[in-house]
């Protein structure tokens, strides 16, 4: 009898140990592995040397630790770097938060594509990686050359006024330097400006140039720049800085096109041209007029300013 008895409490402690073992309001609930989501909008396509803003939402249950970043350029590691939660200025209570990366395109690698890894580490050593930005680098776009103060005067029967203008050399030349046996030579002469009695102001290539009085017939080369009167705003003008930004203007399809001759010009016209295919590179240039003082005189000119491709 005591047998049994002693046997039957054995198993009614056994029961009642698994019950205890089982019971659901003493059990650990697991803490949740961290989130990072990319939270900036990321273009397919960014410049070598292009700045490249990169945001990401973070939500770490189990408290920050450790962020890595990490930056493939074509497969192979340009950047792997870890801070901790200090660096990141978070503290080891924060739980929520935001990272703020800056990338810079790399030079000389249009054509690779670069992919960026932000891992969050956690305090309990739970990871999660975000693989979302990714892009690919294209060639970069030069600075463009800028001229101010051009002063272009009427021309003279003598060829002395500086009424020709050289992108390549940045200054205005005359005729009898052009004539000269040394340089500046007809190849270095993109336009030039007359004074007429119906189109007042104007600019034309010396493949157009035609005034009486003025023969520059024995030029062994006359460039064909064409013109453009483009319709874009001062604020627009302002904000042209690369040489990617002339030639957007040059294929606006509200532009004017005025073949090699631009005539009527007045103060505030901004006129976007394309240097000689042949002899020139057929580079993109814009320039705007400043000022107009009207007339045939030798001391009558037009002020521009001119932005040309490098």
């Amino acid at each position: 009898m005591m047998k049994f008895l002693k046997n039957g409490l054995l198993f009614a402690l056994a029961g009642a140990f698994i019950f205890t073992a089982c019971d659901p309001a003493e059990e650990e609930t697991p803490i949740s592995a961290p989130t990072v989501a990319l939270t900036s909008q990321v273009e397919a396509e960014y410049a070598e040397g292009e700045e490249v803003e990169l945001s990401y939402d973070w939500e770490a249950p189990g408290k920050i630790g450790q962020v890595r970043y990490v930056v493939l350029v074509d497969g192979t590691t340009a950047i792997d770097t870890t801070l901790t939660e200090s660096e990141l200025g978070f503290n080891v209570e924060d739980s929520v938060g935001s990272l703020e990366f800056t990338l810079t395109a790399p030079e000389n690698s249009a054509g690779s594509i670069v992919d960026v890894e932000v891992t969050l580490i956690d305090r309990e050593n739970q990871s999660t990686t975000n693989t979302e930005a990714s892009f690919e680098v294209i060639e970069g776009s030069s600075p463009l050359i800028s001229y101010t103060d051009i002063l272009v005067y009427a021309p003279a029967g003598d060829g002395s006024t500086n009424t020709w203008f050289s992108t390549n050399l940045g200054e205005t030349v005359t005729e009898a330097e052009v004539n000269a046996a040394a340089a500046p030579n007809s190849s270095d002469v993109d336009f030039g400006y007359y004074y007429g009695v119906n189109d007042e102001a104007s600019i034309a290539s010396p493949n157009a140039y035609n005034l009486d009085g003025i023969d520059i017939q024995d030029w062994t080369t006359k460039n064909a720049t064409e013109f453009k009167l483009t319709t874009i705003s001062n604020e627009e003008y302002l904000g042209l800085s690369t040489s990617a930004d002339l030639e957007a203007v040059w294929n606006r399809e509200d532009n004017i096109n005025e073949g090699e001759t631009i005539t009527n010009l007045e103060v505030g016209d901004v006129v976007a041209f394309q240097l000689d295919p042949n002899n020139k590179d057929g580079l993109y240039g814009v320039f705007k007029v400043i000022t107009v003082e009207p007339g045939i005189q030798t001391n009558d000119y037009i002020e521009i300013e001119v932005l040309i491709q490098d």
